[in-house]
């Protein structure tokens, strides 16, 4: 049975801060933000809900706490400068899906671990940076949040899990695809993964 530990060690290899020295968390609105994202999560784990209510229950609730088109743009880096506007608009579409599906789809089975935020430091531009620890069997695993004041309020703009980041990782996934494939061969090959991550998801709840 997959546990949470190992649905963070797939987000990092996905898409994914070293670990900072935790300051007092108080009532820091990025760590409170932070740490009832964790526990939404755990109790719609925890809940009844199955089948495509339950894919799309961690959909919504994916995107509420991370910044979906500034990871895209992040992501893509200075591809998404060349690629053309119809390139743009599509990729956005994909990649919205290509997250969240990825996400939710490592959310089928695992058992129930912890995340508890440990302390809140001042990041890049304005940023804050909330430690937390994946508590449950062996090590406690170190989780770091990067956490932005955007329009729609805050919002999850990177993870690093272990000093590796989301971010990072993806960018350097997809440029290595465009940089041999072009746009079109990374569009393809996210279209691609998300036909195969509706198929697991499916069979998962036949």
């Amino acid at each position: 049975m997959k546990t949470l530990r190992g649905l963070i060690l797939v987000l990092v290899a996905t898409f994914a801060l070293p670990s900072l020295p935790a300051a007092a968390q108080g009532t820091n609105p990025a760590g409170a933000f932070v740490q009832k994202l964790a526990d939404d999560t755990i109790s719609l784990l925890k809940s009844q809900t199955k089948g495509a209510a339950r894919d799309q229950a961690f959909r919504d609730l994916m995107a509420k706490g991370i910044d979906v088109e500034f990871l895209g743009k992040q992501a893509l880096a200075r591809y998404w400068r060349t690629a053309t506007e119809a390139e743009r608009q599509q990729y956005t579409t994909i990649f919205d899906d290509y997250m969240l599906r990825t996400i939710t789809s490592r959310l089928a089975r695992f058992e129930q671990e912890t995340v508890k935020v440990t302390g809140t430091t001042k990041g890049p531009k304005d940023d804050t940076i909330v430690a937390s620890q994946v508590i449950g069997k062996g090590e406690p695993i170190q989780m770091d949040w990067q956490v932005r004041s955007m329009a729609g309020g805050l919002k999850i703009i990177d993870v690093k899990i272990e000093g590796i980041s989301m971010l990072i990782t993806t960018r350097e996934e997809f440029g290595g695809i465009v940089s041999q494939k072009g746009m079109a061969g990374l569009l393809d090959a996210m279209k691609g993964k998300i036909e195969v991550m509706k198929a697991q998801s499916a069979a998962a709840y036949k």
